[in-house]
């Protein structure tokens, strides 16, 4: 019975161990500019770090996405944005002042896919030239994007974070198996087991 407790705490160690990593999402840990902060000058580009490597597969940026929505709700970025280790950035570009929003959407090192938003207050400089701004999402030049010439359903907006229980669902899994046939070796093991040998008396 020792023997059998302890297996199946070993087990349920193992299956511990494997939901670990799913629940490992990234968290930003810095932006330009400031959450809630305030921007007189206008950066060369606004980035987003985050506390582990995001994940690029073949550096394709899809599931990406980082949006610049201004006072007047047109969106001021071109869509183009640039992943590298735990970074994202994307080319900076801003109308007249006021409260903006940052709309963003990242992969996590363990394929989740997290997203928020985030504000800042504009206060642009004298002399400095405003951009136009869009209606809608635009898509960077180098992305094929839909037929109707929309932005890709990998760059959405979404806020707030979603995760996807794909993985979730796998590790799990993969912890019940370990569990099942644990109990199952320990449980032959003691089937098998000889039973104490019992000392014969011969009777005269």
């Amino acid at each position: 019975m020792a023997g059998s407790a302890a297996a199946v705490a070993i087990a349920g160690g193992a299956v511990l161990g494997l939901a670990g990593p799913a629940s490992a999402h990234n968290y930003m840990i810095a932006s330009t500019p400031k959450v809630d902060g305030t921007l007189t000058e206008l950066p060369k580009s606004f980035e987003i770090t985050t506390n582990d490597k995001l994940l690029d597969i073949g550096g394709s940026d899809s599931g990406f996405a980082y949006r610049i929505v201004g006072p007047d709700g047109k969106y001021y970025e071109d869509g183009c944005l640039a992943v590298d280790g735990p970074s994202m950035t994307t080319k900076a570009a801003l109308g007249d002042s006021g409260k903006y929003t940052v709309e963003w959407q990242i992969i996590s090192a363990d394929g989740h896919t997290v997203s928020d938003e985030y504000s800042f207050t504009w206060d642009a400089p004298a002399g400095f030239r405003p951009a136009t701004g869009q209606t809608k999402p635009p898509t960077c030049a180098t992305d094929e994007g839909n037929a109707d010439g929309s932005a890709s359903a990998t760059t959405g907006t979404a806020s707030g974070e979603t995760d996807s229980t794909t993985s979730d669902a796998i590790w799990i899994g993969a912890g019940g198996i370990v569990v099942v046939g644990v109990v199952v070796a320990v449980l032959l093991l003691l089937r098998r087991r000889p039973a104490p040998a019992q000392d014969d008396t011969d009777e005269d």
